[in-house]
């Protein structure tokens, strides 16, 4: 892996951080660049939106994307079905 250069940046109240210009510069980050922040292991990489889609599996991240939404509809649901019953003494 090489090693670019080395910033430090503060995070403010809101938890935004500014990326220092010359590294904006060189590596052609303006205004209109859509960023992407994962976490892997610890650690936070930011790629722009047009890398991440480029190795994108389009097919197998709507398949994920789907799954963890129907997950997060059915837990929901499965909370408002527990209130229902408790209010009409079902359970």
């Amino acid at each position: 892996m090489k090693l670019g250069r080395i910033r430090t940046v503060s995070v403010n109240g809101r938890g935004q951080i500014v990326i220092p210009g010359d590294i904006r510069k060189d590596l052609g980050i303006g205004k209109q660049t859509t960023l992407v922040l994962i976490e892997r292991g610890g650690e936070l990489v930011l790629k722009r939106e047009s890398d991440v889609l480029a190795v994108l599996d389009e097919e197998k991240f709507w398949k994920a994307l789907s799954h963890e939404a129907m997950k997060n509809a059915w837990s929901k649901e499965d909370s408002v079905w527990d209130d229902i019953a408790r209010k009409e003494g079902i359970s």
